[in-house]
């Protein structure tokens, strides 16, 4: 099959298998219906628990981070109709993988490993093929005091869980660090990872998926707290610019925030919330002031180029975990890790927020859902 073949319009779904108690068969392909949802376009490709799937910019491969397993896997797509691919290489990684992501050019692949907090970068040969890892330095916690005087409730982890990577360039990650509240900057020199910074963020809080905005802000959702943390470019790393409940009143007993993205023009960003199952929207505003040691922030400070973000409301998911979800020009599709389905709702153009549910597509275990295009 040829490279654009590959990036027909649609989704790989990756889920979790029998092996984590779920009901996927493996790496699945969905294509838009007639319906105005998605459909799927075959059989699923048989792999255990591919929890998170990455794409290839110009190869038809996709990885996975086999959550199980331990492993990363590149799996070379033969042909769409029917769906066939093939697993080529895999890779150790550490325990429980639970995301990859591709360097812009391709040079690399970087995954997080949530069991032990480690971070891995790959080599990418020109076929698209992952070498052998190397290991990021450990990371070391911001808040150990803090950390031995609180007993770990719900939402309290008592090590490293390192939990998504966004690349930055060719040569540059950031990583979150779910466990010790930590957000830390690599950097590939000659190849080999180095921490160029690390950044604390607030105890307990469980830094989970991010976005880039224009200007070098970051937008990172809490898993813990349920909040959009604002971080700007800072000497020495970041800082914190904002600190926003993703819900009015604050998380609802149960609610872990899971997914963030933004709308097709940036200017709405749709965050999951467990738990209490929703989909919380919001809207990049005016320039903000700095935040202050509690939290607040100050009017007529510094000016952050990512704009202050506001509520602009929330909406019922539609299923049960909420666990991803991506923007489809008019439309949100929903995986929904409980309800074993994806939902797709249309968008209202002047709110952002749902107009209805147009579409459930039964689908075992849905983890993520990675676009084609």
């Amino acid at each position: 099959m040829t490279d654009d073949d590959a990036t027909e319009a649609g989704y790989w779904v990756g889920g979790y298998t029998s092996d984590a108690n779920g009901h996927a068969r493996g790496i699945a392909r969905l294509v838009p219906s007639e319906a105005g949802g998605l459909r799927l376009a075959g059989p699923e490709h048989p792999w255990n628990s591919p929890s998170f799937l990455a794409w290839h910019p110009w190869l038809p491969i996709v990885y996975s981070a086999d959550e199980v397993a331990g492993t990363v896997t590149a799996h070379r797509v033969e042909s769409l109709a029917p769906v066939a691919l093939t697993a080529v290489v895999s890779q150790p990684a550490g325990p429980l993988v639970c995301h990859v992501a591709v360097s812009p050019g391709a040079g690399h692949l970087a995954a997080a490993c949530w069991g032990d907090g480690a971070v891995l970068v790959y080599p990418l040969g020109d076929d698209g093929m992952p070498g052998a890892p190397l290991s990021v330095a450990p990371a070391v916690d911001p808040h150990p005091e803090a950390r031995r005087a609180t007993p770990p409730p719900f939402g309290l982890e008592p090590g490293s869980r390192a939990h998504f990577v966004h690349w930055l360039s060719p040569s540059r990650f950031v990583v979150t660090d779910l466990g010790f509240d930590l957000l830390r900057e690599i950097d590939l020199l000659d190849g080999a990872p180095v921490v160029r910074s690390s950044t604390p963020l607030p105890f307990g809080s469980g830094p989970r998926h991010l976005v880039a905005l224009d200007g070098g802000a970051l937008v990172v959702v809490m898993e813990y707290s349920c909040e959009a943390v604002v971080l700007e470019p800072a000497d020495g790393g970041y800082r914190v610019v904002q600190r926003l409940a993703l819900r009015e009143g604050g998380p609802r007993p149960g609610d872990t925030a899971a997914h963030l993205c933004t709308s097709a023009d940036g200017s709405l960003l749709y965050a999951g919330v467990r738990g209490s199952d929703v989909i919380a929207v919001l809207r990049r505003s005016a320039p903000l002031g700095e935040v202050s040691p509690d939290g607040e922030v100050r009017p007529g400070g510094e000016v952050s180029p990512g704009g202050e973000l506001v509520r602009v409301g929330e909406f019922a998911s539609g299923g049960s975990i909420p666990r991803h979800h991506a923007v489809d020009g008019s439309l949100l599709h929903i995986a929904h890790q409980g309800s074993d389905e994806i939902t797709t709702h249309a968008l209202d153009p002047a709110t952002g927020l749902s107009a209805g549910v147009t579409q459930r597509l039964p689908l075992g275990t849905p983890s993520m859902l990675l676009p084609t295009t």
